[in-house]
């Protein structure tokens, strides 16, 4: 089983968006009134969606099992 990060980010104003390390390209975020949940949900959407399209182009009917982990980068000071 693969493990998938995504970390999200908070910008007031702007609401939760969220990237990763391990998935090239692969960034996005709910509406700027979604709440941590629903940007997590979107976020494994994302995931699940991006694993099922690498499996097609493969040629492969099976998608690969992933489990996703959920990080918070920490607003810096400035």
């Amino acid at each position: 089983m693969r493990t998938i990060r995504v970390t999200h980010y908070h910008e007031s104003g702007y609401g939760w968006s969220f990237d990763s390390p391990d998935i090239p390209r692969l960034t996005g975020g709910p509406s700027p009134e979604a709440d941590y949940e629903e940007a997590c949900r979107w976020a494994e959407d994302a995931v699940r969606f991006t694993l099922e399209c690498e499996a097609e182009e493969r040629g492969e009917s099976q998608v690969e099992e992933a489990r996703v982990v959920h990080l918070v980068e920490s607003p810096t000071a400035a």
